[in-house]
């Protein structure tokens, strides 16, 4: 089983910034690699090669086995830190996998920025549809049933990804392969700008632009 990780943690000279930094690193440990808060950076990823490993050490095959974590810190929106980790892994089946996982974090407080933050509740439904639209323009089709007839959405119906950075110019909301499509279909980006959800987006958040 060969097991690489490769992530970016944020580190900081300020002494203003250093406790926003590490409550962000804290997250990035314990959400995207399952261990303590209370480790440093570099043993969290060395105890989680090792739990990796040690979950396939009995398996006859596991020689032919991997996982590839590479986590990138992007600067987007206002006050946002969009981190984005992506995983390539194989253990079993008919072909590896590929996985992209992206969380948000005010760069102020450290906080871990929520799908509800940004959009109330109350305004989902608009979203979605809003999604909708947007994902049959980019596929240049003009019914559910030209997308099924393509294989997307034949076993979903459509939702919001929580999968979402909020970028300076536009939210992208990121679907991983099989959340829309088969696998064949591939994983699938759908941006909408600012001006797209200026009726639906938190106010808190439509101020850090």
């Amino acid at each position: 089983m060969e097991v690489k990780v490769k992530m970016q943690f944020l580190k900081t000279d300020n002494d203003n910034k250093k406790k926003v930094c590490k409550l962000i690193n804290d997250q990035l440990m314990e959400v995207l690699l399952k261990q303590s808060s209370e480790q440093n950076t570099d043993d969290a990823v060395s105890q989680y090669i090792e739990e990796v490993k040690k979950d396939f050490q009995s398996d006859e095959v596991a020689s032919v086995y991997h996982d590839y974590l590479d986590g990138i810190a992007e600067y987007g929106m206002k006050n946002v830190i969009n981190y984005r980790l992506l995983e390539d892994f194989f253990t079993g089946g008919a072909h590896p996998c590929k996985q992209t996982t992206i969380l948000r974090f005010n760069t102020q407080t450290g906080e871990f920025i929520t799908l509800d933050a940004v959009f109330p509740t109350i305004n989902h439904p608009q979203l979605q549809n809003l999604l909708l639209a947007k994902l049959m323009k980019d596929l240049n089709v003009h019914s559910v049933h030209e997308l099924h007839k393509m294989g997307v959405l034949e076993m979903t119906d459509m939702f919001i990804s929580n999968n979402f950075a909020l970028r300076d110019d536009s939210i992208e909301f990121y679907y991983n392969e099989y959340d829309i499509a088969p696998y064949a279909f591939g994983a699938h980006t759908i941006c909408v700008s600012y001006d797209d959800v200026k009726d639906i987006i938190s106010t808190t958040w439509e101020n850090h632009k």
